[in-house]
């Protein structure tokens, strides 16, 4: 369902010339500022951003790819119900927002005049006139948002009856162009998070036996389980990271996910394994404390198709970034959890022909 976004005009609140310069919400579309959907994330509105992604935990390896993100704020083109009742303003003639422009401005006075700094100075206005005149498609836009501050050119600071600053919220672009929507860092480092790949841990084992029950494993016999693929435990260190950068933006984040190796359950028990000894395939004459091992104690007659044996990765999930304005920020992100079942008969050592 294509929900509506609320519009600010400055971070103070109760101010008469929020009403006055605020009208109909308006939503974002193709082209201008990015397409807006109702997200199911608590109510949020969310919009298509491009992002490129790096790094061993990247999709595909790494390249481009269209998140949707709850932005910060973006910029819209004027609704041309903005003069409220009056003559609709077009946002595409920069002649007709100044005469709208000429018309409001004025009547934001008294107690309320610190509404006036929403709009830049009127010699902006009249060189929009002038450009558009040379030539240039312009388009005038206003912010959107629920912080319009970081997406504002310019921030003015007011008394703290007003709410300390009031952010200039209009500005002509070149038609079709806004600014890039402002993404915070840590939304996009939680996206990034779900794009990281880790697979779920594909194990083999040994021993297996080929008499008796098929591939099964001996009672109270160390048996070794390792990953086959190393990526499964991010590698010998056992990290995996993702690196996204919001294309046309200064705004990045870079999640590291971290593991403490393979933990290997079973009814009875469990082991947990470092990434490198989880990486420790089976080798005639290997040490079994050495290995990823786990004893089973009793036959699994009680289980048809062998023990369910549980392969299972955790992995903490840290981020860092960096905001449009260059401030660096990072911190925790909820963990990541992978896992695998299969099954693995146990045999009484004396029930079978054969060894290890």
């Amino acid at each position: 369902m294509r929900r509506k976004a609320r519009f600010a005009t400055s971070t103070f609140t109760g101010v008469l010339a929020v009403a006055m310069l605020a009208s109909a919400p308006a939503t974002a579309r193709d082209g201008d500022g990015g397409e807006i959907d109702g997200g199911n994330n608590g109510g949020g509105y969310e919009i298509g951003v491009q992002v490129e992604v790096s790094g061993d935990g990247s999709p595909g390896g790494g390249g481009w790819v269209e998140v949707y993100l709850e932005p910060v704020c973006w910029w819209e083109p004027i609704p041309s119900d903005i003069a409220l009742g009056k003559p609709p303003v077009d946002a595409t003639d920069p002649e007709s927002v100044y005469e709208w422009y000429k018309e409001i401005y004025p009547q934001i006075g008294g107690s309320f005049a610190v509404g006036r700094l929403a709009f830049p100075d009127e010699q902006v206005f009249k060189d929009a006139i002038k450009r558009e005149k040379a030539g240039e498609d312009l388009t005038w836009y206003r912010i959107e948002g629920e912080d319009v501050k970081p997406c504002s050119p310019k921030v003015v600071e007011v008394p703290e009856y007003y709410g300390g600053e009031v952010a200039v919220v209009y500005a002509p672009f070149a038609a079709g162009e806004p600014p890039t929507p402002e993404i915070d860092p840590e939304t996009l480092a939680i996206e990034a998070r779900e794009l990281m790949v880790i697979d779920e841990p594909e194990v083999d084992r040994n021993p297996k036996i080929t008499t008796g029950p098929v591939n099964a494993t001996f009672v109270n016999i160390p048996t070794w389980f390792w990953v086959t693929d190393p990526e499964m435990v991010g590698g010998a260190e056992g990290t995996r990271t993702i690196r996204a950068e919001v294309v046309g933006s200064d705004v990045w984040a870079e999640v590291t996910a971290e593991t403490g190796g393979l933990s290997v359950a079973y009814p009875g028990g469990s082991q947990m394994c470092p990434p490198e000894v989880a990486l420790r395939e089976w080798q005639p004459g290997a040490q079994d404390t050495s290995g990823c091992t786990v004893s089973f104690s009793r036959a699994s007659v009680a289980y048809p198709d062998g023990y369910p044996v549980t392969a299972s990765t955790q992995w903490s999930a840290t981020w860092e970034g960096r905001t449009s304005s260059g401030e660096s920020v990072g911190g925790d992100l909820d963990p990541l959890q992978r896992s695998t079942t299969v099954n693995v008969p146990v045999a009484e050592i004396q029930s079978v022909v054969g060894g290890r």
